[in-house]
């Protein structure tokens, strides 16, 4: 552990599966960090692009890196346009779509959950489906609210059909390696939709 994380715990000593979890009940630390002038800079152009403070963008860096980014050299990511996803999809059938997105979505999921130090339950499942699958993958919008003492989510995006079997079948595939469950899941064009 370096000392910017470290630091960010608070000398605690617990694991990281509490500390994600614990996430959502952030406790405010104030330290003074010096910048390069060009960083600096740059960061205030986008906070103002964004109508944001400068404290908030930063912020909303450091949660993103501390929450998924730094384990990214351990998931082997590679940075790809979508467009180029979409191409590749439209010489496959609906089968093979669904099905290579399944086998990503399980393995993914798990591989990434543990990765994290996370408990392979629900939580840390939906956790992966938002923020890490929606936010910090980009691979939809995610709305979520609540509707009779249940969780519906709302997957959103504008790259048409495949995607949404993509997503189905990534969604369904996590469900299934994760917490061994089928779920059922409603597909558009424009996005896909289930309750847990």
């Amino acid at each position: 552990m370096n000392d910017f994380q470290h630091f960010l715990r608070e000398d605690s000593l617990f694991t990281a599966s509490e500390f994600f979890l614990n996430m959502k009940n952030p406790k405010p630390v104030t330290h003074s960090v010096r910048l390069e002038s060009k960083v600096y800079e740059e960061l205030s152009k986008e906070a103002s692009k964004k109508s944001a403070s400068f404290n908030n963008l930063v912020n909303q860096i450091l949660k993103k890196y501390v929450e998924f980014d730094q384990f990214i050299p351990d998931l082997n990511f590679v940075l790809i346009h979508k467009g180029l996803i979409i191409s590749n999809m439209e010489g496959q059938n609906d089968d093979t779509v669904l099905s290579r997105a399944e086998a990503a979505g399980g393995s993914f999921a798990r591989d990434t959950i543990l990765t994290m130090g996370l408990p392979l339950n629900k939580e840390s499942l939906l956790y992966f489906i938002d923020p890490v699958v929606c936010r910090y993958k980009n691979f939809a919008d995610c709305q979520r609210y609540q509707r009779d003492g249940k969780e519906v989510f709302y997957l959103r995006h504008d790259l048409g059909a495949r995607w949404s079997l993509f997503l189905k079948g990534y969604v369904s595939g996590a469900f299934r390696n994760v917490l061994h469950k089928e779920i059922e899941i409603d597909e558009t064009k424009d996005g896909i939709r289930f309750t847990v």
